[in-house]
């Protein structure tokens, strides 16, 4: 079933508000289908202090919390969508693995597009003859004409929202993983299609309250406290808003044509 015929019988539309009401009114299910999993990750705050001194386990450490936190969020997104949720909202096995598949997949695919846009800018600046003395030396008035200078701009303005566009659409790959049952990596775009601005209000209401409660805390000597209320409030209550926003803008269903194909 395509995203077009879906959309007949069921109109797609994130409306981020909703997305969070629904996430605020979740929490209490999250908690207590998660509890394991965010203790687990607070107690990895101290443990961190412990690695000083070692770039191995430094190393080691950064590892087992990248998994760690991938465990938890995939499984607070099982929870917040009832699709099978673990034990203690840590997700392992194939459920987890399906997740690093479509990240690995996704990352290769904006790899490649980074690629290419970073070879289609170095060969529209090599061909566009503007003074490279002038540039390092940041002397704007003798690099060139000015009509080149803002053709360099709009093509490093592409350069910067290609990415940001493809990242949108592609950020509830989780959530499509985790509620289709298998490992989808591209195909969230069509899930997001139409939705980038509303996503885009959604993430940065998310983030900018979390981040802004981190730089405050930086400067009073209390950013373990933080890190610890942001896993135990903000980390379940994103899982839910985004889980939210996947069941808004969803169209597939297990009767789907093809519904055993990936990615």
């Amino acid at each position: 079933m395509s995203a077009n015929t879906a959309s007949k019988g069921h109109v797609r539309r994130l409306r981020p508000t909703r997305a969070v009401a629904s996430a605020v009114r979740g929490l209490p299910r999250l908690w207590a289908g998660g509890w394991a999993g965010l203790l687990l990750l607070a107690l990895m705050i101290p443990l961190g202090g412990w690695t000083t001194g070692s770039d191995a386990a430094q190393h080691l450490f950064t590892g087992m919390a990248v998994v760690l936190t991938l465990a938890v969020w995939t499984g607070l997104t099982a929870v917040a969508l009832d699709r099978d949720p673990p034990p203690g909202g840590v997700a392992t096995g194939p459920v987890l693995l399906r997740v690093v598949l479509a990240a690995g997949l996704n990352l290769i695919f904006l790899a490649m597009i980074a690629v290419v846009l970073a070879l289609v800018s170095l060969a529209i600046a090599g061909m566009s003859g503007l003074d490279l003395e002038a540039i390092q030396a940041r002397d704007w008035a003798n690099v060139g004409p000015v009509w080149q200078l803002g053709v360099l701009g709009l093509v490093g303005l592409i350069v910067l929202i290609v990415p940001l566009l493809l990242i949108v659409r592609l950020s509830l790959f989780v959530q499509a993983t985790v509620g289709r049952g298998h490992a989808v990596s591209l195909n969230t775009m069509g899930i997001a299609q139409g939705s980038f601005w509303a996503l885009m209000v959604l993430f940065l209401g998310l983030a900018v309250p979390p981040l802004a409660l981190l730089g405050w805390a930086a400067s009073h000597g209390l950013i373990e406290l933080a890190m610890v209320a942001l896993i135990g409030l903000w980390m379940p209550l994103s899982a839910g808003a985004l889980a939210a926003a996947y069941g808004q803008l969803e169209y597939w269903s297990p009767e789907s044509p093809g519904h055993l194909g990936g990615g």
